[in-house]
């Protein structure tokens, strides 16, 4: 029967190179790249008009906080030892997302502080937020190196390394919008959703796969926390939608007209062609999966 599944995953899909690419390893590498090509369509109507080195610099600062975020909340959540039989299969969970977690801090901190340093992100109540949370963000990290996996203080560590993410991605709102509390609360509001979302994604294709390919054993626990947080996508996909549509009526309006005749109303179009196929890959999980 496990043959059986394995060759008929082998044929489900394409051949890329001679050799055959599984549906059940490709579609998170694609749920990714939609979301990284989505988050830089908004990152890119938010800071319209700047440099283009400005636009990827906040992108970078969105994706690594995002990964950052999303995974510590996975990793504090959903992540449930007890469901591992053996123990070396806990550890290599443990160590790759370790590694996920050191790169994804030292992106955000390094994209940041660039942006405060250089200016980019303006001398705004934000800006300083952001800075501080940055580095603030950094202090908890280096506890969890040195208390080590099995540590106590581990768990508490994380939950205030996650508090600076959060702090970082309401400060970064504020210098987006730096207008009303209603319209910070509603990007902080849609950061925080696909961060939460990239986050799950970058879980999912780095630490997931990766285990499962290298410890079948350990496959049954992680795929029932993947299915644990599935469960998240529709409240985060309503969630986007809701805020997205605010946003795009304070910026162009919400006629077709507005949205179809400029190019800012392009990349509206495309982030929601983008929405629309990651919700129907989710309700298409769902469909299969139960």
């Amino acid at each position: 029967m496990g043959g059986m599944e394995a060759s008929e995953n082998e044929r489900d899909g394409p051949t890329v190179l001679g050799k055959a690419v599984p549906m059940r390893t490709l579609r998170p590498r694609l749920v990714l790249g939609l979301l990284l090509g989505g988050s830089f369509a908004g990152v890119w109507l938010t800071h319209a008009g700047g440099p283009f080195w400005v636009r990827i610099l906040f992108w970078l600062l969105v994706v690594t906080a995002g990964l950052l975020g999303g995974g510590l909340y996975w990793r504090l959540v959903i992540f449930d030892e007890s469901g591992f039989e053996e123990c070396g299969d806990r550890r290599h969970v443990r160590r790759r997302w370790r590694r996920l977690e050191a790169v994804a801090v030292v992106g955000s901190a390094l994209a940041g502080t660039t942006a405060v340093v250089t200016g980019t992100a303006g001398p705004s109540f934000g800006a300083r937020v952001l800075g501080v949370g940055l580095v603030a963000g950094l202090l908890p990290w280096f506890g969890v190196r040195y208390a080590g996996a099995d540590s106590a203080l581990t768990g508490p560590l994380r939950s205030v390394l996650l508090g600076t993410v959060l702090i970082s991605l309401g400060s970064f709102a504020w210098i987006e919008t730096n207008t009303t509390v209603l319209d910070w609360a509603i990007r902080a509001g849609h950061l925080g959703a696909v961060s939460l979302w990239i986050g799950g994604a970058g879980w999912h294709n780095f630490v997931v796969l990766p285990t499962v390919r290298s410890r079948p054993d350990a496959g049954d626990a992680l795929r029932s926390q993947a299915r644990a947080f599935r469960r998240h996508l529709p409240v985060v996909i309503a969630l986007v939608v809701l805020t997205g549509l605010y946003q795009t009526d304070r910026l162009l309006g919400l006629a077709p007209s507005a949205v179809l005749g400029s190019r800012l109303g392009h990349l509206v179009g495309l982030k929601l062609l983008v929405l629309t196929t990651l919700t129907a890959m989710v309700a298409a999980t769902y469909r299969r999966t139960g």
